[in-house]
């Protein structure tokens, strides 16, 4: 799996970019989750600000971090017509 961003520092927001560029032209929507990867975060869901928004054949994510020295996967799941593709990565959160 890929890190999506260097190190998010507590404080930080950042906007993540999931490309369907080459699989999907348009997509109709798409529903973005975060899950902590090495440890526990009841409040992980909270890192996403606001809906995913998409742009031509990307989707774009708002994201604070959660607890810091944590790594958190991001899922993107993207859908146009009766295609779906998944695409996720993960995202360190460090204390600053």
């Amino acid at each position: 799996m890929t890190t999506i961003t260097d190190d998010l520092y507590i404080g930080e927001s950042v906007v993540v970019e999931f490309d369907y560029s080459g699989e999907l032209t348009a997509p109709a929507s798409a529903v973005v989750t975060v899950t902590p990867v090495n440890g526990t975060d009841a409040g992980a869901a909270a890192m996403l600000d606001g809906a995913a928004q998409i742009s031509g054949a990307k989707v774009y994510q708002r994201v604070q971090p959660g607890i810091a020295g944590l790594n958190y996967k991001l899922h993107c799941v993207a859908t146009q017509g009766s295609d779906k593709r998944v695409r996720a990565g993960i995202i360190p959160v460090r204390d600053a």
